[in-house]
């Protein structure tokens, strides 16, 4: 995520300077004697009319253009900046104060920590006004040192100096209590959810709402109450039953590390609570309560040599994976390929990361992962299969039947074809590890 919010930070500075550049420069041409950066730069006062024209003309289609390359780069890197910024609107939207900056405890702790507070702004209105303000006083404060100067004045020796900036101090202070106070009247960020706490101010307030006030009451009343059905066990144990094979498919995308970061002692408690109650089924019928102890055996240079190697093999297939997801979930069709239908549908590759990794070793000689080129390999020899859930749990029941009904009491098979398959790099690897450590355990 940290990528991505720098990337999109640098946008929208980029795109606030790009709005602000028209009214910058008539600033410059209304104090152009006084701060003469025209006359500096040799440029006539009636040529800063066609800068103006330009800058305002440039920014729909530089617009545009930042939309382009939005779009490459969340194909080039995988970012998914559109969920993110849709799930900033709705944080937004679920603020618990009217400014979003004041509420407290939710800076994600999983983030940069030079980038939370930017983060928890959520790229909303008040994260551009606050831009706007500092621009503003940056501009306003170069253009003031660049007028002192030319004219040569200095601020210390005058002595208006302290009751001038004292005044501008009582002038900046009221304004910000004004223009606070008059948000809060008429509405202006206005929290989505405050009306719900409708029965806390009946409480505090005073005898009855009048007549005016009972229609957004009832309203208010009839939320509250769909609220509290929401949250019902009832309900939940219905949702959840109802749609189990979806929120199995869609759980791969909604653990993400960032929730496992941030729920780490919900989730572990909760996982605990499973194994609890499947070792108390399984341990119901034993005296005993003591669980299995392990012996740790002390890892030798062979072990750690082939623990070594399992470990980058595995580092590697994840890589693989994350890197080729985008390209397997755009290849998904719009029906099933077994039955047509159209709903819970799921994409399956007909050859598995292992196999399309090992056959781009073998092309290229190299066990380097160039990200380009194996994503050029992997389109070029990679077939997909459009199916829906139900037909994946068809096939998964038809092959644990096979594995029930399928008898192997009787060996057929001769020992020479338990070593038909040829053996990859890894097999290899992995029995050379082996037959080394054997031989040393017979010296």
């Amino acid at each position: 995520v940290e990528p991505l919010l720098g990337s999109f930070a640098s946008y929208s500075c980029d795109t606030l300077s790009l709005l602000y550049t028209p009214f910058i420069m008539v600033v410059i041409m209304a104090f152009s004697d006084e701060a003469e950066i025209t006359k500096l730069y040799g440029i006539k006062e009636a040529d800063m009319e066609y800068y103006v024209l330009f800058a305002l003309t440039i920014i729909p289609f530089q617009i545009v253009a930042d939309i382009l390359l939005h779009n490459a780069l969340e194909l080039l890197h995988g970012w998914k900046m559109h969920e993110y910024l849709e799930y900033c609107r709705v944080r937004f939207q679920q603020r618990e104060v009217w400014w979003k900056g004041l509420e407290e405890n939710t800076l994600d702790e999983c983030i940069e920590e030079s980038l939370r507070s930017m983060d928890q702004q959520c790229f909303s209105s008040q994260y551009y006004m606050l831009n706007t303000i500092h621009v503003n006083a940056m501009i306003y404060f170069v253009m003031g040192v660049e007028m002192m100067t030319r004219a040569n004045y200095t601020v210390f020796g005058d002595p208006a100096m302290l009751p001038i900036t004292a005044s501008i101090l009582l002038c900046a202070m009221s304004i910000k209590w004004l223009l606070t106070w008059a948000a809060r009247v008429f509405g202006l960020w206005r929290i989505k959810h405050e009306k719900r706490g409708w029965h806390s101010r009946v409480l505090d307030s005073e005898g009855n709402p009048n007549i005016e006030q009972w229609d957004d009451v009832q309203v208010d009343h009839d939320q509250h109450v769909m609220d509290q059905r929401i949250t019902d066990q009832t309900f939940r144990y219905k949702f959840l039953n109802y749609n189990r094979s979806w929120i199995l498919s869609q759980l791969p995308e909604m653990i993400t590390p960032r929730i496992t970061a941030n729920q780490r002692p919900y989730m572990i408690n909760q996982f605990a609570r499973i194994l609890g109650q499947v070792n108390g089924d399984i341990s119901s019928d034993s005296d005993s309560d003591d669980g299995l102890e392990f012996e740790t055996t002390p890892m030798t240079a062979s072990t750690r040599s082939l623990a070594r190697t399992w470990l980058v093999q595995a580092n590697r297939r994840l890589r693989l994976k994350k890197l080729v997801q985008p390209l397997i979930q755009q290849s998904r069709g719009n029906e099933c390929q077994i039955c047509l239908s159209r709903n819970l549908l799921q994409v399956e590759t007909l050859q598995s990361i292992e196999d399309i990794d090992e056959q781009f070793k073998n092309s290229y000689g190299t066990d380097e992962m160039d990200q380009v080129l194996f994503k050029r390999f992997w389109q070029r020899n990679q077939r997909y299969q459009t199916i829906c859930l139900p037909c994946i749990q068809k096939r998964k029941s038809k092959e644990h039947d096979q594995i029930i009904t399928d008898n192997r009491s009787l060996d057929d098979d001769s020992e020479d074809n338990l070593a038909s398959d040829d053996l990859t790099r890894t097999s290899e690897s992995i029995l050379a590890s082996w037959y080394t450590a054997a031989k040393m355990n017979v010296n």
